[in-house]
């Protein structure tokens, strides 16, 4: 039974992963709004997730269930490999910036480009006691913000010690 969950959880990223960027259309969104309601169900679901800036006003074209799933995925692997994250969003004239920390592990800097690419798993770096996924979060998160002509960044969080994501994403 277990070996059938392990593949049902294995197909259903694999969709996720197919479907990327294409599901749904380009609409003119509300990002911090999104972003805020992406939190409150983190949060509804006990994860110890917050938003903790939000800067600017205005609505982005972007594809909202795809952005929308890349930020649940950047929120799923902070509080996986962590035990809080925090959440930011910063919109501009020019930028859009979207930004999960957490207090896990990270990634260390000579793997992070490893990280990106498709059933790339870090688990040495990344605490297996927290159970694994099938190293597709990070390729969807990449694929959605390459998608909106943006890039996924990632980094060390200087506010709580792990990764930070930050997806950028020009306006």
């Amino acid at each position: 039974l277990r070996d059938v969950d392990d593949m049902q959880r294995l197909v259903d990223a694999f969709l996720d992963f197919t479907k990327g960027a294409s599901e749904g259309v380009p609409e003119k969104v509300d990002v911090i709004r999104m972003v805020q309601q992406v939190v409150a169900d983190a949060e509804r679901m006990g994860k110890n997730v917050h938003l903790v800036e939000s800067e600017g006003e205005g609505r982005v074209m972007l594809n909202a269930l795809a952005m929308r799933r890349a930020v649940e995925n950047l929120l799923g692997n902070a509080t996986q490999y962590g035990t809080r994250a925090e959440v930011s969003v910063v919109l501009t004239e020019k930028s859009l910036r979207i930004r999960v920390e957490d207090d896990g592990p990270g990634i260390p800097e000579a793997k992070r480009m490893e990280a990106l690419k498709p059933f790339s798993r870090l688990d040495p770096s990344r605490n297996q006691n927290r159970g694994g996924g099938v190293g597709l979060g990070l390729a969807i998160v990449n694929d959605v913000a390459r998608a909106h002509g943006g890039v996924l960044r990632l980094g060390k969080s200087d506010r709580l010690g792990g990764l930070r994501a930050d997806i950028v994403i020009g306006r």
